[in-house]
């Protein structure tokens, strides 16, 4: 596996890197959200690249502990915020039953097909989101790559009058790794839908010759048994990480992390941790910038005043 870019960027056949990056306002860093890098770099040439891009330093998210190990070594600082699942897909004949119940299931209510990167494509995506449970409360931005370029693929489930039940976009990180990015469910699917999408998708990439899939990161989990042998170092968290947690936890109403996770660890993967590296510090006030940047602020507000207005209407009606 090529795990020497944070996830969402992607290795491409280009002379010179490509950074997309926002400016922190608090901490004053730039935050490099994506990137595409030539297939010939490695993890050092990357390192000098960045350090020039962005002489005043810069902020990394999802970065894997290979690359977190070697950056902590060359004076970044860093913090985990979560972990990503990786799906060896040379076992994908292990799923349990459970999940194969629910795949046949999802079969049944429609086909996965692989879709075109067309414009048209891109609308209908878009159009799409306003389906999904979330389609209505504010957006989640710059944590996973939602562009049509040419390294992501897009999936999706169909029934026979081509209606779609879900959406799995997947970015290619290398020759034998792929990532995913956006997840989308119909919130008028029945069970049984993403299941199906998501092990035809690794099927279809396991008969490409695709090694490993990355169901991507959960935020604020840590896996029961999952080791960092490649920092050396024990779990241990860190005042920063012990608060980002936290809050995490207390926030969970504004989003399922836990259910995230649920949904995931269906596939049996191996966890691994994920982190944030900075440079020259990962200041405490960056944690904040990342939670505003996000639209995670926009979206606990929205949350937390419906559910006001629930409870609110619920007690006037006991009342």
């Amino acid at each position: 596996m090529k795990e020497n870019i944070p996830l969402s960027w992607s290795h491409k056949e280009i002379e010179s890197p490509k950074f997309h990056s926002v400016n922190l306002p608090l901490s004053g860093l730039p935050w490099v959200h994506t990137a595409e890098i030539p297939a010939t770099y490695n993890i050092e040439e990357l390192r000098v690249e960045l350090e020039t891009s962005f002489p005043g330093g810069f902020l990394l998210r999802g970065c894997s502990s290979d690359l977190a190990g070697y950056l902590n070594d060359n004076g970044f600082e860093l913090i985990r915020t979560g972990a990503q699942g990786i799906v060896d897909l040379e076992n994908l004949n292990k799923l349990s039953r459970t999940v194969t119940d629910l795949v046949r299931r999802g079969d049944k209510q429609g086909m996965v097909k692989e879709i075109s990167l067309s414009e048209n494509n891109r609308q209908r995506v878009s159009q799409f989101i306003a389906h999904t449970s979330y389609g209505s409360k504010p957006h989640l931005r710059y944590l996973f790559n939602n562009t049509f370029d040419s390294n992501g693929r897009c999936f999706v489930l169909s029934t026979s009058h081509d209606q779609w039940l879900g959406v799995l976009t997947v970015s290619l990180i290398g020759d034998n790794f792929a990532h995913t990015e956006m997840i989308l469910r119909n919130k008028k699917a029945r069970a049984g839908v993403m299941e199906s999408l998501f092990v035809s998708v690794m099927n279809v990439l396991r008969g490409e010759g695709f090694k490993h899939f990355s169901l991507g990161e959960v935020p604020f989990v840590s896996p029961e048994g999952m080791k960092d042998n490649c920092l050396g170092v024990t779990l241990k968290q860190s005042l920063q990480e012990s608060f980002l947690f936290k809050a995490g936890h207390i926030l969970r109403f504004a989003y399922n992390y836990k259910g995230l996770f649920n949904f995931k660890n269906k596939f049996d993967p191996e966890w691994k941790p994920v982190y944030i590296c900075a440079t020259p510090k990962l200041p405490f006030l960056s944690l904040i910038d990342l939670f505003c940047k996000t639209g995670y602020l926009d979206l606990s507000r929205s949350e937390l005043i419906s559910n006001i207005k629930h409870y609110s209407r619920i007690s006037a009606s006991a009342g």
